[in-house]
């Protein structure tokens, strides 16, 4: 095992080392980043591509038309996408992809040994083509060390040489939505526009449980069906309880919607508190996968959530949905639907994205009841007509 180790670190460090022999040797031509890209210049000869994208739900699905569009320049290319734990499963029924490989950084791939046996894999696989839609150092790195001769992302500065094709665009905040940024990284290399369209299918067995599950729960198809997600990746972007439960309250007292309170795995306290301070009774459930989720809300009339990836689901979905912003860019992350609306404080600050504040995050937990409300009750109104 330790003499394992030994070779595949020394295996490792080679790929460095060869790179760095090549930077000496000034030859940028074949490993660095073309300072003018060309757009629409389809590659030749592509038969096997990596999508890097190991982060969130929102993040991945907001790819997805990047992908739908890497499928319309290479209908012919076995397109792999690299993924993580929480956000591979969306990608189960989506016609442009044919394989994920799941990277789990907190399990299978925790040690050292597990990690750098996952990159000698990557490595075999012989892709022609990586690309790194993540922003991030670690893609980067797994691009290269893919030694696939085409690797696809965006500039950052130390990190040029290791990519083939880099976009060298700089994005102002509250300018440019997340489809377009990766619609716009992959046009370098396909020709066309591309659909903006989120790409997410649910299976008819899962359609058909999430009606088992809601009769269950003692829902009937006839109920007015408004679910409540008030969950969210960092405590910045969740309005307050007490908030949710006086909208949930009205919902119920001038529309008699039946409320469905959906929490993820350690977000059991909100529903809880919600249905604490309601006056109204509502239903609580825990989906037990993502895609059980996804069902659910495919089946609610409206879903008013946080931020947050459900968010994102929804807009898939196409379901009408209001969302809930805080400091993070509307205007980057705002749900990619026609029958989405964004509910915000507007702040001098924004957007900040941070998760610390010197005013206690006042564009989340001081939004009023009565904002959300209004664009709540116009969004029913308008899947009523």
């Amino acid at each position: 095992m330790v003499v394992e180790r030994i070779a595949m670190m020394k295996e490792v460090l080679g790929f460095f080392d060869a790179h760095a022999k090549l930077s000496e040797h000034k030859k940028a031509a074949q490993w660095g980043c073309r300072d003018k890209p060309i757009y629409g210049k389809v590659l030749s000869d592509i038969e096997k591509i990596l999508i890097i994208r190991a982060d969130g739900i929102g993040d991945l699905l907001n790819s997805t038309p990047a992908i739908a569009l890497l499928r319309q320049n290479y209908p012919s290319a076995e397109i792999t996408v690299l993924a993580r734990p929480l956000n591979a499963p969306v990608l189960l029924g989506n016609p442009d992809v044919d394989r994920v490989i799941v990277f789990d950084r907190r399990g299978e791939h925790r040690q050292l040994t597990e990690r750098l046996q996952f990159y000698r894999a990557l490595r075999r696989e012989q892709f022609h083509l990586v690309v790194a839609m993540q922003t991030a150092t670690w893609p980067h790195l797994i691009a290269f060390l893919s030694g696939a001769p085409y690797r696809l992302g965006r500039y950052q500065k130390g990190l040029k040489s290791t990519l083939t094709h880099a976009w060298r665009g700089k994005y102002q905040k509250g300018e440019t939505h997340e489809v377009d940024r990766n619609l716009e990284l992959v046009r370098l290399i396909c020709e066309g526009e591309g659909d903006r369209q989120l790409v997410f299918n649910l299976l008819p067995d899962e359609i058909a449980n999430a009606e088992t599950r809601l009769a269950s729960l003692g829902i009937g198809n006839d109920a007015f069906l408004i679910g409540i997600h008030p969950g969210g990746s960092s405590f910045d972007k969740r309005w307050p309880e007490k908030q949710y439960a006086e909208l949930a309250d009205r919902l119920v007292q001038n529309y008699n919607a039946t409320i469905l309170l959906l929490h993820g795995p350690d977000e059991a306290e909100l529903t809880h508190n919600i249905q604490e301070a309601m006056q109204s009774d509502a239903t609580t459930y825990a989906p037990k996968t993502i895609r059980e989720l996804g069902a659910l809300l495919s089946r609610c009339n409206l879903v008013v959530c946080n931020d947050s990836g459900p968010m994102h689901l929804a807009a898939a979905l196409d379901v009408p949905t209001v969302a809930i912003f805080g400091p993070t860019d509307h205007v980057a992350w705002h749900p990619m639907s026609e029958n989405a609306s964004v509910v915000r404080r507007d702040m001098p600050c924004w957007p900040c994205s941070a998760h610390k504040c010197k005013i206690g995050w006042e564009c989340t937990k001081k939004l009023p009841v009565e904002m959300v409300w209004q664009t709540t009750a116009m969004t029913v109104e308008a899947s009523r007509k």
